[in-house]
């Protein structure tokens, strides 16, 4: 039996959408196969209950998903071959690559559908960007987004905005926790223990996301509930905007930063 979701490279991303296909029930562990040149990561999907996938069996699979290093893309395309037009669904993950690039190496006629999930998936909280202006019809869309709401949320995009979509969700991870490293270092500048700085930043931070979650006010009418005007909570931020001010304000930086790495995916993508 030829598996119905075949996984080509299973690093992290593409064990985390495994787990949660078989988590959903969209598909059965013995229905997943996993294909990797590395023997370690093949053991872990072996561990998991999946099968070991070989490059004949993907023209009669149902979904085929790319989730390779973009540099590898070439060596993982020349193994699959030509995909038909009538032959599995291609989703790539890959950051950089854009879909008609893909559909031309795999022969120029394989339905292909770009998705760009973030790095909660491995606990799934991922929100994922389906291109949404892909040549498939909306039942390739619709299974697209039932196997990427099994790590989190999706939200359809125009491909055209993938880069963007790359710095605000994608890389936006990374930036979170940078401000986490720099609000810890901080604490502990004020004399706090570095186990008691870390752990009162991370709680505040986690917690400041849940209560986010579970409310439909948006963050200026949550930040407004902390701040009393003339308190401690207003003397803080008036400093943070006196601070960023220097770069034009903290909307001027966080703007530059999500500029810098969609431009750098841009050029990736050119490359």
């Amino acid at each position: 039996m030829v598996p119905r979701l075949i996984i080509v490279g299973f690093g992290n991303l593409g064990q985390a959408i495994a787990r949660g296909a078989v988590k959903s029930g969209i598909a059965a562990p013995s229905e997943i196969g996993a294909s990797d040149p590395e023997p370690a990561q093949l053991a872990r999907a072996g561990a998991q209950g999946l099968r070991m996938a070989e490059p004949s069996m993907i023209p009669e699979t149902e979904i085929v998903l790319l989730a390779v290093k973009p540099q590898h893309f070439g060596v993982a395309a020349g193994s699959i071959g030509a995909v038909p037009a009538n032959g599995p669904l291609v989703i790539s993950v890959m950051a950089g690559i854009r879909s008609n690039a893909i559909r031309d190496a795999l022969g120029g006629s394989a339905r292909v559908v770009r998705a760009l999930p973030n790095t909660p998936a491995a606990v799934g909280r991922a929100i994922t960007a389906v291109a949404s202006d892909a040549d498939v019809i909306d039942e390739d869309f619709a299974r697209v987004e039932q196997l990427f709401a099994s790590v989190g949320k999706t939200v359809r995009v125009p491909e055209a905005l993938f880069d963007a979509v790359t710095a605000v969700s994608g890389s936006g991870p990374a930036f979170v926790y940078r401000f986490l490293e720099a609000w810890c270092t901080a604490a502990e500048s004020l004399g706090l223990p570095e186990d008691k700085a870390a752990t009162l930043a991370r709680e505040t931070l986690i917690g400041a996301a849940a209560l986010l979650e579970k409310t439909d006010d948006e963050p200026h009418v949550l930040r407004a509930r902390v701040t009393s005007k003339g308190g401690t909570t207003s003397a803080g931020l008036a400093r943070m905007e006196d601070a960023a001010a220097r770069g034009g304000g903290i909307d001027a930086l966080m703007l530059e930063t999500l500029r810098a790495a969609r431009d750098r995916g841009a050029e990736l993508g050119n490359a």
